[in-house]
Formats: C-alpha cells, structure tokens, sequence
C-alpha cells in the first residue's frame, strides 16, 4: 500500500480533538451513500417502466411494417421470401387493417351498442409474429379465427343457427359492447356508409375470445379476424392498409435494418419500423430518465461539497504532520495525492454502501412486488424493476467522480503549504 493511501486513511480516523471533523466526514459519507442508494433505485424503477410500457406497446405494433406507396392491395408472398433471407428477420406474415364500426345484437336480434374499431386481419396459423397477442388471451385460442363457429341469431324476429368465422376483440371493447365470448358482433365498414352507393359492406362474426393487454388504447379499439375474412369484408376500402409485419430476432436492429429492406423492397414500398411509430414516447422517457439522473446526482452533489468542507478542515488540523513530511522529503504532489485519496475513499465506501443497498432494495421491489398501485389507474399493479447493470456502473463511476473532484481543492490547499512557514510559527 503506497503512503499516501496509508495516511489518507488514517486521517479518517479521528483524534480526541477531532471528533467534529470525523462527524462530518461520517455526514459526507452518509450523503454519498443516500445520494447513490437513491439514484439507483430510481433508475431500477424508470427502467421497469420503460421496459414494460415497451413491450406493451409492441405487443401489437409491428417491429417493421411495409406497405405499398399508393396503398393499392398487393400479394405480399414474393417480397416475403427475399426479406425472409436476411438473418436478423425472424419471421414475416402479411396484415390486412382499416378502421370499422363494431354493432352488437340485443336478444331481440336488434343492433345494439355501436364503437369504432381497428380491424386487423392477419393469418392465425403458426404465426410467430402474434406470439403477444397469445400471450395476453384471457379468453379463447387463436384457433378460434380460423374456424367457423354454429351460433344462433335472431334475424326479422326468427332465430336460426349459422356458421360464422370467429374475431377477437380487446377485453374493453367488448365490455363497451356487452359482447360476451360466443355472442355474434357486426363489422362495418365505414367508407361504404360515407360512399352512398348500394348497401353498406359488412359481415357478421362471433366473439371467439378476447385480450387484455393493459394499454387501453389497443384493448378499446383492436379487433382480430383472419386474413380471408378481413379482406372478404375490406375489398376495396380505400382506408385498407395491406403489407408486410416483420419480427426481428433482436428488435433494437429495426432502425438499422429498415433501410436495407427498402433497398430490397423498391421504391414503390414504404417502410417503418417501431422506433418511428412511438418516436415521440420514447424520446420522452428517455429524457425523464435522463432528467432523473441529473435531478437525483445532486444529491451526490451536496455530499461532495460536505466532503471539501470535511477536506479544508482536515487540511488546517494537520498543518504540522504536512509541514513535518514536507522536511521529511515527500514531493508537494504525495502530500495532495493523501487527500485526494481520503477523498475517493469517502466516495467509494459511500458509493459501495448506496450501491450494495440500491440494487438490494430494487430486486426486493421487483421480485416480491413490494409496491402496489391501482390496477385502474396504472397499466400494472405493481412497480416494475428492472436492474441494469449499466446503470448501476453509471451511478458507481459518477459517484466517485465527483468525491474526487471534491478532493482537488483541499488537495491543492495543502499542496501550497509551505513547510517552513508552518513549522516556524507552530
């Protein structure tokens, strides 16, 4: 151990005399470990939240999405293939949507509740790109949109029983609609009601299931059908959207492989990847995380300026033990490097502490929910954690950082004592 870390450390220690400054190297210390304890739970916790809103988000918008330019219907089979060949592709399905209006049926067999809706029609066998929408099924199968199912329905006051293909509706939408799984809900579409010409289009179909995902703006709003039915009903709406949804093997590559599947795609093809469509939610939470840690590192901020407090102190109450290592033959810049190590002590020690104590209470946070919220109010019921190791690393080398910059003052101070004058007058 070199003497300056030796001597720092033993400076820490107080003497008799000294009881004053020891407290408030004791308060500095307890400054740094709060500020630290602090800014990594914050972070643990504004990274669950991001994480977690994320995956909600794009548990039903495509990773990457092509359509083409004009909007005309296309088969999207022979594009399929050639991106298929790019190995961060994972997998492609083809999409068909558009806005329509669902109608629920009274017992009596008349319309009842009318709500606007997202219809997106897409193919519901072996289907890797709806493994979120699987995922977040409170009722039904995705077998159910892929086969007709008997009903009974009351048309012009008779009942008789069809066959009819099956749709799955987000969880708030159908209580919007009173729909229960196995009741039947008319589709129609709008641009036919505006066009004025022949009958509306629409179709009838029976709630094979339904979702819950948590954000309301899809669970109020989307409705699921297969690929066949979806264009049986949309032939030739002009809001029709038809294209390409791709599933990356690793999502953060969408902006980067966007323009490469341009390139492949032609100039006749748009395309837009997730960091586009939520462009300005992200950049949001990205800069409230951001904003948090500059709010919360000041904190950290007032325990280094306790630490060059405790620093100047120290440096008056050992004048003479500088002033003696100065004669003794030790350079100006060992006697600056002893309070520059006392310093990265305190915020080592303190960091560790804060650290250790930050990444113990986030994972206790996460894993046994430790910290409810209201279900109605919040996306979850629970805060979410997430640890990073990065943040913790970031929090960690800031920290310490700043306690060394503390230092340079006092460091410097005792730097400039001249051994003679002190030892002269004391």
């Amino acid at each position: 151990m070199r003497f300056e870390l030796l001597i720092g450390l033993r400076y820490l220690r107080a003497r008799r005399r000294e009881r004053f400054v020891s407290l408030i190297a004791i308060i500095s210390l307890a400054g740094v470990t709060l500020g630290t304890f602090t800014l990594t739970v914050a972070l643990s916790v504004m990274s669950g939240f991001q994480e977690d809103l994320r995956n909600r988000l794009l548990a039903f918008t495509p990773q990457i999405t092509i359509e083409r330019s004009d909007g005309h219907v296309w088969n999207p089979s022979e594009l399929s293939r050639k991106i298929s060949t790019i190995p961060e592709v994972a997998a492609t399905a083809p999409f068909v949507t558009s806005q329509v209006m669902a109608v629920s049926s009274s017992d009596a067999g008349v319309p009842g509740y009318v709500s606007g809706g997202v219809l997106r029609a897409l193919e519901p066998h072996a289907n890797p790109v709806l493994k979120e929408l699987k995922d977040t099924l409170e009722h039904g199968s995705l077998a159910g949109l892929e086969t007709t199912h008997k009903v009974t329905i009351v048309d012009h006051g008779a009942k008789r029983e069809v066959e009819l293909p099956g749709a799955i509706l987000g969880r708030s939408l159908a209580l919007e609609l009173g729909l229960q799984p196995g009741d039947s809900v008319i589709l129609i579409s709008p641009a036919s009601l505006g066009a004025g010409i022949g009958p509306p289009r629409l179709k009838r179909f029976v709630v094979a299931g339904y979702f819950h995902s948590g954000m309301y703006e899809f669970d109020s709003s989307l409705v699921f059908v297969s690929l066949k039915d979806g264009r049986t009903l949309l032939a030739d709406d002009p809001q029709l959207e038809s294209g390409l949804e791709l599933r990356l093997t690793n999502m953060f590559d969408a902006p980067a492989l966007r323009s490469r599947i341009a390139e492949i795609a032609g100039p006749d093809f748009q395309v837009n990847d997730w960091t586009q469509a939520n462009a300005p939610l992200f950049a949001a939470l990205k800069l409230e995380k951001f904003t948090y840690f500059m709010v919360l590192l000041l904190i950290v901020l007032v325990a280094a300026f306790n630490i060059i407090a405790t620093l100047v102190m120290v440096v008056m109450e050992r004048r003479k033990e500088i002033a003696i290592l100065r004669a003794m033959g030790a350079r100006a810049g060992s006697v600056a490097s002893i309070f520059l190590c006392e310093g990265a002590a305190l915020g080592v020690i303190g960091t560790a502490l804060g650290v250790g104590a930050g990444y113990l209470t986030s994972f206790l946070i996460g894993k046994y929910q430790l910290i409810h919220l209201p279900a109605d109010l919040f996306m979850v019921s629970a805060v979410p954690v997430r640890l990073y190791p990065m943040n913790f690393v970031l929090v960690s080398v800031a920290t310490i950082v700043l306690c060394v910059l503390a230092a340079i003052y006092p460091a410097v101070q005792a730097r400039s004592l001249s051994p003679v004058e002190v030892i002269r007058y004391e």
